[in-house]
């Protein structure tokens, strides 16, 4: 893994994803100094189905896959796969409830993370920020109606 990002890559990174594409300058730069970097190596579990939420990621770089059904092993299926660029965890992180799937690390992964506190006090400071997670969300939705149809 890489040395770690300044704030100026972090809102370099950001503001190329479609989650933050309505914010401005100054908005993700208040994003990028809450968001703290981390890694994990591959294997391990960003989200566990069933768990509390509380905290959102970006995948910064490397891969992960999502797993349904990862509590009843002879169950469980891989629904989908991430990488760079992509986001997890926000649906918990924005209704509180448990996570609605767990999502393991297929390399190493390194990541950007906001907490709910800080995520919270986000939401109230920046409508575009706002505006831009409906706009992810409604998309994810969408997806999600194609694939169920």
């Amino acid at each position: 893994m890489a040395n770690r990002l300044r704030t100026e890559e972090k809102v370099e990174i950001l503001g190329r994803l479609p989650l933050f594409e309505n914010c401005t300058g100054r908005e993700l730069g208040e994003i990028a100094a809450i968001m703290v970097e981390t890694a994990k190596p591959a294997g391990s579990f960003l989200t566990r189905e069933g768990q509390d939420g509380g905290i959102m990621f970006v995948i910064v770089e490397g891969e992960a896959e999502v797993l349904a059904g990862e509590d009843q092993p002879a169950a469980a299926r891989t629904i989908g796969h991430l990488r760079t660029g992509d986001v997890v965890g926000e649906l918990s992180l924005i209704d509180g409830k448990a996570r609605s799937a767990s999502v393991r690390a297929t390399t190493p992964v390194r990541l950007l993370e906001i907490v709910s506190d800080d995520f919270y006090q986000l939401v109230q400071r920046s409508p575009s920020f706002v505006m831009s997670l409906l706009k992810a969300l409604s998309i994810r939705v969408r997806e999600m109606d194609l694939l169920t149809s």
